[in-house]
């Protein structure tokens, strides 16, 4: 049994180490000059630049699991100093109240303190407390839901930007079922939205209660966790411990197409070369696997294609600490679509992480937003745009000492309304060929969790596919479901 997975992202890494982890002979392609897809950390002059995501979530267990079975535990690390994040309304940077969920409130009284909503607008609010149930049957979009419950406010200065902000999409076409379909829960067992945030708020101080207790003098990591240092420190971990269990690991070497042979797949390599194997994992973007699966299965090759996918810019940049004339406490702010402007957040990362630039030195990660031209500029536009909106919100003189810009286009999966359907639809047209698989971030999550749950849940229906010897038992027992 010989399996090709194709795609060197977190996701493929892992399906190649799950695999191989239990015999099977793997061998990975990915075109490109290097491994683990966006996660990609930089040492220069004393900086750690991660040039993708800079964190993920430790209340997805997968992605922790996965760090500590590599002997990477103790390299865990969570961020630094106070959590305070700021939202920009006109013009400057008010505190997001405390004990905020992905949407709710989850304390009463921060909420009703916080500068960032007006008592009217507060108000309005209050009437999700009397509102009836109004959640439809078939799929919404996160925005228009909850302007309806909770007023336009909400949305366009707490909801768009974290929510919206961490898919890429705007908040008006995300798909609630696909993104937080704990809204649908928490309006059929609470009927009220700011009921249903404080009752999720009590569950979570008791359990954190319980947890101190049971462990007296131990810090939690927190909700966001990296690596000392750098990210990337796992996804190489992954791709050397794939090696050493023997999975041929290949870069620069991309796949040109994939036919049926016989129960199997052939494949043809970008060298020229061509080879059958007995299963395959596609864990590209879904636009990259329709091109593989176009002509073998074009239903499935038009299913990929409709699930949009957009573009991701990141500048970072580096000042003189002295140069920086607003007080950097917390990690960072949000930029509402109403303020204008091509960014949509700024992390401040030399506050957030711990030894991530020198410390006469600040180190900030911009994020463009994915709206009309802001992703298509020229490098030295987008720089210029950055620096702009830094150096007015933070009172910054001088230039930068450090610059860095990174764009991935066409990578970053919209799940907007209707999503899990046309993943549906995409899963069942790909019964009509059973040796090939699809995962990762274009389906059922985009975090770095839900990608490693994606790749070791592919490596499982492999397994099962092929009746390896022990296999199957063995990767369900480490498959955790993504979310």
């Amino acid at each position: 049994m010989r399996v090709l997975v194709v795609g060197g992202g977190i996701t493929g890494l892992v399906a190649a180490r799950s695999l191989a982890l239990d015999g099977v002979p793997v061998l990975l392609a990915e075109a490109g000059p290097r491994l683990g897809g966006k996660v990609f950390t930089e040492h220069a002059g004393g900086f750690t630049v991660e040039h993708g995501p800079d964190s993920f979530l430790a209340t997805r267990p997968t992605g922790t699991a996965l760090a500590r079975e590599l002997g990477l535990g103790g390299e865990l690390v969570g961020t630094a100093g106070t959590r305070a994040v700021y939202i920009r309304h006109r013009g400057r940077l008010v505190p997001m109240p405390e004990g905020l969920g992905l949407v709710l409130p989850t304390r009463f009284l921060p909420f009703a303190r916080t500068r960032l909503f007006s008592w009217p607008e507060k108000l309005r609010m209050a009437k999700d407390l009397v509102a009836p149930r109004s959640m439809p049957a078939d799929d919404i979009a996160v925005g228009v839901y909850l302007r309806g419950r909770l007023g336009n406010p909400l949305v366009e200065r707490l909801a768009g930007p974290l929510v919206g902000g961490v898919y890429g999409t705007p908040i008006d076409e995300l798909s609630l079922d696909a993104v937080v379909p704990t809204l649908r829960t928490a309006e059929r067992e609470h009927r009220s939205l700011l009921l249903a945030g404080l009752a999720d708020g009590r569950k979570m101080r008791a359990a954190a209660a319980k947890r101190a207790a049971a462990s007296p003098g131990a810090k939690p990591l927190g909700a966001f966790v990296s690596l000392r240092g750098g990210l990337d420190g796992l996804t190489r971990a992954v791709a050397a411990s794939a090696s050493e269990l023997g999975a041929d690991l290949r870069t620069d070497f991309g796949v040109r197409w994939l036919t049926r042979s016989g129960a199997g797949v052939s494949a043809a390599f970008a060298d020229g070369s061509s080879a059958r194997f007995d299963a395959v994992v596609i864990a590209t973007p879904a636009n990259a696997a329709a091109a593989l699966l176009a002509e073998p299965l074009p239903m499935v090759a038009r299913h990929l294609e409709a699930i949009p996918h957009g573009t991701s810019v990141l500048v970072t940049l580096s000042y003189p600490r002295e140069r920086v004339g607003h007080e950097l406490r917390g990690h960072g702010y949000l930029v509402p679509r109403s303020e204008g402007g091509p960014i949509a957040a700024c992390t401040w990362s030399s506050e957030k992480w711990a030894d991530r630039a020198p410390a006469d030195t600040v180190l900030l990660r911009m994020f463009v937003r994915d709206e009309g031209p802001s992703t298509t500029l020229p490098e030295a536009a987008l720089v210029s745009a950055a620096r702009a909106d830094a150096e007015r919100t933070l009172l910054i003189a001088g230039d930068p000492v450090l610059v860095r810009t990174d764009r991935y286009e066409r990578a970053m999966p919209r799940y907007t309304v209707g999503h899990l359907d046309r993943v549906a639809a995409v899963e069942a047209a790909m019964g009509a060929w059973p040796a090939v698989t699809l995962a990762g971030a274009s389906y059922r999550g985009v975090g770095l969790p839900d990608c490693i749950a994606q790749g070791q849940a592919a490596a499982g229906r492999v397994a099962e596919r092929l009746g390896a010897r022990g296999l199957g038992e063995a990767s369900t027992a480490r498959t955790v479901a993504p979310g």
